[in-house]
């Protein structure tokens, strides 16, 4: 009979994350993987293997070994933003108010780990987002798993609120641990511990709060949909490195990478990047002017946005910046292209 671990699955993208954040290069890869059976080819960007819970829990267990400081849950919970969860971090970040963005959360977020629940409660005065490990795990593990699991909480109600909550709380099921003096820096509202439940309290009065997150949620959502539009074109175990950076380009929001960040995230130095590129006849800013110019003329041609919009979505704070970077790319200013483009 099946354990309960290997009922459930986590994407691979959790195991590049905490790759990233141990800050491993190539040949360091295989003692995160160790006992797991999992080929390399899973932590590269791309990659959509399914991990089993054992094989995600064993791969946790590695990292442990490897950095053995007891913040690193907590460190690897800083890098849970809402875009770190892919479309069902956008449709929480798009969301109307801070209820439905927990919401979506909710229904969805098992889509990505199957053994994490989301569970919501609103009272008069409360609302209360439980927090559950379906995962048979050891202690250090599964504390490891929901601080994890709370700072992704955190990210997105900030996120959404555009800051910290008032009045909030943080209640955790397990004994304070050792490094417990260190979870002022990690969390933003008072943390108890031994508490019945794992879970975020917040004030009843913040669930209907507008989100703060952009003026724009349709275009938000539109830009994000373009991206998934265009990544779903680059094959997905593909060798080039070139490929590799472009699927990171359009998987991360516009201007959310540079190009260390790049690197790092296919565990190689700069210069790695650059003598890998350079041998397929490209480079990084190349490659980051392509995507723009491709997403610029595809909102131009498919949407109704403005220049101006189209601009911020790209990550140009200055529409006339991007205005000459398009006439770079095309020859033409944005309206002229977009009246021919409609001819």
């Amino acid at each position: 009979m099946a354990s309960r671990g290997e009922q459930f699955f986590i994407t691979s993208s959790y195991s590049r994350i905490i790759a990233r954040e141990l800050r491993l290069h190539e040949r360091e890869l295989p003692a995160l993987l160790r006992g797991t059976g999992l080929p390399l080819s899973v932590l590269q960007p791309g990659d959509q293997t399914v991990l089993s819970g054992n094989q995600q829990l064993r791969i946790i267990q590695n990292a442990r070994a490897i950095n053995d400081s007891p913040l690193l849950g907590l460190q690897l919970g800083l890098q849970l933003q809402p875009s770190a969860h892919g479309p069902i971090g956008y449709l929480a970040l798009s969301s109307p108010d801070l209820l439905t963005a927990l919401q979506a959360l909710r229904d969805f977020l098992p889509l990505r780990i199957a053994f994490a629940q989301l569970g919501l409660e609103l009272k008069r005065d409360w609302l209360k987002c439980t927090l559950q490990v379906r995962l048979d795990a050891p202690a250090a593990e599964r504390r490891m798993l929901l601080e994890c699991f709370a700072l992704l909480l955190q990210a997105l109600v900030q996120s959404v609120l555009g800051t910290p909550p008032e009045g909030a709380r943080f209640e955790f099921a397990f004994p304070a641990p050792d490094y417990r003096s260190s979870y002022g820096d990690f969390f933003h509202a008072p943390v108890r511990f031994s508490q019945t439940h794992s879970q975020l309290v917040l004030p009843a009065g913040l669930a209907y709060t507008a989100n703060a997150s952009g003026d724009d949620p349709d275009a938000y959502r539109l830009a994000q949909d373009l991206c998934h539009k265009l990544l779903a074109e680059v094959p997905s175990q593909s060798l080039s490195t070139t490929d590799q950076v472009r699927r990171l380009l359009l998987s991360r929001p516009t201007g959310a990478a540079n190009e260390e960040d790049i690197a790092r995230a296919l565990f190689v130095s700069k210069r790695t990047l650059a003598r890998r590129l350079a041998r397929e006849g490209s480079g990084y800013r190349q490659l980051r002017e392509q995507v723009l110019a491709e997403l610029a003329a595809e909102h131009l041609r498919d949407s109704r946005l403005g220049v101006d919009s189209v601009a911020e979505l790209l990550g140009y704070h200055d529409a006339a910046n991007f205005r000459r970077a398009f006439h770079r790319w095309f020859g033409m200013a944005p309206r002229e292209f977009r009246l021919a483009a409609s001819k």
